[in-house]
């Protein structure tokens, strides 16, 4: 019995997590910001470098806040950081929540 491979596109994989985050009642809008900033920076890919206070700077809240956000979304699969404390991002190609 031979094992069909679904590939979904970049597309269908930020749709879903798109999704899941605005249906998971665990996150809330400065997560939801941090997430929305990160995917319009970085890819699937290539990891990029943000550091904490930038997004913190341009999302107008305290690094408190971004490093609880970036925590949630780790640990719910939807960005992955290269190595602990590298402040480089790139969102979870093998998202599926």
């Amino acid at each position: 019995m031979a094992v069909k491979t679904v590939v979904r596109t970049a597309e269908q994989i930020r749709s879903k997590m798109h999704e899941t985050l605005a249906l998971d009642l665990e996150f809330d809008g400065v997560d939801m910001r941090v997430f929305l900033y990160l995917s319009s920076q970085v890819g699937f890919v290539e990891f990029v470098h943000i550091p904490q206070i930038a997004l913190a700077t341009v999302l107008g809240r305290r690094k408190e806040h971004i490093s609880r956000s970036i925590r949630k979304l780790v640990a719910g699969g939807f960005i992955v950081e290269e190595a602990p404390r590298s402040s480089k991002w790139r969102l979870n190609p093998e998202f599926d929540s």
